[in-house]
């Protein structure tokens, strides 16, 4: 659905079509509520969109995300139906990660924490021995963390808080251990654990969320428990089909979705969020409430109208920090004329693995270390670490046969360049490819089309401000009760009828889908206790509601969100 045939109201409109919304229209549409996403850009999906490569439309490319991991810690594929019913599939990538060396070796960082160590252990058996160590620490972090990801930080269910205590006694004996990792910076628990550059260069170069050397960095490596327990997989026919899953889900039970459709502001009605109004000046009524699924940031300074916040809640939020920790995302997509040769590090390992399937890394500690600084002083790095993988190679349905599709991603790009973005763009590019040619053969000589994603790109591309593919600085303040801001978090907002979801909401970003869910069940929550009276809001939501039928026709007749007997 376009612009053009845009509906006069929902019970809920949805504001961004990234898979975060996508999820919580899709629970709430479940649960019987007329919903509406409304998607700024021309393509639903936000940064998990598959589309054709520009420049080169027979390619087909994952603009963005690439791998999903948290995803599969969810019962959203169960609940939704989305392999059963919407044709959902994706495949476990193992090893899902290479570290390569310059000459030809190579460590898999595969599931099975022991096959890791096997492999490791040709390098460094101290270091094959505290890996495992390492993993035990890890995995009792999950155990205890993971149930209160998936639920709301501000009132979290009586389940989610069982299951972290039932954890934390079984692990009791990992508690100090856990403590002492957690509270350590990134650097200081890899430096703690091991000695060989070819376990040290992977957990910095694929884990750039907070500088460094940051206390309480070390969280980072809690990744390596996901990709033990869950796995981590790709989606069949690109990330974009999950949000074309979760379209089909929310259209099977009479949801809608337009593109193309940018929000210019939140309408209010008294203190209430009565809906949306979009750039074009078309007003669309929400009857039970609007989620914003964009940035925090987006949401509470740019489409929320000025005055509705008092002071010192518009303050906090107009400082959400977006762009403070000196590092930046790049993305990099190539089509290619040919297939990349990888045969130097294939013929080390000789076990027949195609290297183009798993995202590897091939820089080393030092480089990565080096590159944050960097860009902290505004500086293009020498050499930029960060994660490749050849697409086609997982489905070869998205090139040409016998051509490939090369995909690169970055965390360390300055966030603030000093020779301005077009000159930092170009020289990101190039050495990123320069550098790509001694691991990945031809994909600096076969080059069809070029399509590089940096921050300000980012930015205009995805509605992501300050081009953060997190929405709020992954810093350790910024999570838990703190994320986006203290007063915002849990997905309601202190203004009725606005809730928050998307990456910039609990608990974490990438292709998890957690926060949409948890802020689905909150939203239907709090529905219920308005339809039965409960708390003052119901009497908010009454009168504001009367208001609007008053107001507009559109919100009369079966679509009546309040019962009679609410309505007195």
């Amino acid at each position: 659905m376009n612009e053009s045939n845009t509906p006069h109201g929902a019970d809920v409109v949805v504001v961004g079509s990234g898979h975060n919304g996508l999820v919580a229209a899709a629970y709430l549409a479940q649960a019987g509520l007329d919903v509406l996403v409304v998607e700024a850009s021309p393509t639903a999906g936000g940064m998990t969109a598959t589309n054709p490569f520009p420049g080169a439309p027979e390619y087909t490319m994952n603009e963005a995300s690439i791998q999903a991991s948290l995803f599969r810690t969810t019962t959203i594929n169960e609940d939704l139906g989305l392999s059963r019913r919407f044709g959902l599939r994706q495949t476990v990538i193992d090893p899902a990660h290479f570290q390569l060396a310059a000459d030809g070796s190579s460590l898999g960082l595969w599931r099975d924490p022991r096959k890791t160590a096997d492999e490791l252990s040709y390098f460094s058996k101290r270091d094959a021995a505290a890996l495992l160590d390492l993993y035990e620490v890890i995995d009792a972090a999950v155990a205890i963390g993971l149930p209160l990801m998936q639920t709301s930080v501000t009132r979290p269910e009586l389940p989610a808080i069982f299951k972290a205590m039932k954890a934390v006694a079984k692990n009791r004996r990992q508690l100090v251990n856990i403590g002492r990792w957690m509270a350590s910076s990134q650097m200081e628990a890899i430096e703690e654990s091991f000695e060989h550059d070819m376990i040290r260069a992977p957990l910095l170069t694929s884990l750039p969320f907070m500088p460094f050397d940051a206390d309480m960095s070390g969280w980072s490596l809690i990744y390596l428990g996901v990709l033990s327990k869950y796995g981590v997989a790709m989606f069949h026919g690109g990330t974009g089909s999950f949000p074309r899953a979760l379209i089909a889900s929310i259209e099977s039970n009479g949801g809608r979705i337009i593109t193309s459709a940018p929000v210019e502001e939140i309408v209010m009605t008294g203190e209430r969020a009565t809906g949306v109004r979009l750039v074009n000046g078309q007003e669309i009524v929400a009857r039970r409430g609007v989620l914003t699924a964009c940035s925090p940031r987006t949401t509470l300074t740019r489409l929320l109208p000025r005055g509705v916040l008092e002071h010192k809640k518009q303050n906090a939020a107009d400082h959400i920090p977006t762009r403070k920790r000196g590092i930046a995302d790049a993305k990099i997509n190539v089509a290619l004329s040919g297939r990349i040769d990888m045969s130097k590090h294939e013929k080390w390992r000789g076990d027949g693995i195609d290297l183009r399937l798993a995202c590897n890394c091939y820089h080393t500690y030092e480089q990565a270390a080096a590159a944050a600084r960097s860009c902290v002083r505004g500086q293009v790095p020498d050499a930029i670490p960060g994660l490749a993988q050849v697409t086609n190679a997982f489905d070869p349905s998205m090139s040409p046969e016998g051509k490939d599709l090369w995909w690169f991603w970055t965390g360390l790009t300055p966030s603030y360049p000093e020779e301005g973005w077009d000159v930092a763009r170009k020289e990101i590019t190039d050495s990123i490819i320069k550098d790509a040619e001694s691991y990945y053969k031809g994909v600096e000589s076969m080059q069809v089309a070029v399509h590089p994603l940096v921050l300000p790109d980012i930015e205009e591309r995805f509605w992501a401000i300050d081009g953060s593919v997190y929405h709020v600085d992954p810093t350790i303040t910024r999570f838990g009760p703190n994320k986006p801001v203290a007063g915002f978090a849990g997905y309601k907002t202190p203004v009725p009828g606005l809730y928050l979801t998307g990456s910039g909401t609990h608990p974490v970003a990438g292709i998890s889908g957690m926060p949409g869910q948890n802020a689905a069940r909150t939203m239907i929550k709090e529905f219920a206790l308005e339809d039965k009276g409960g708390r003052l809001g119901a009497l908010k939501a009454r009168l504001a509601g009367e208001k609007r039928r008053d107001a507009n026709p559109y919100t009369s007749g079966q679509n009546d969100p309040f019962p009679a007997e609410l309505r007195g």
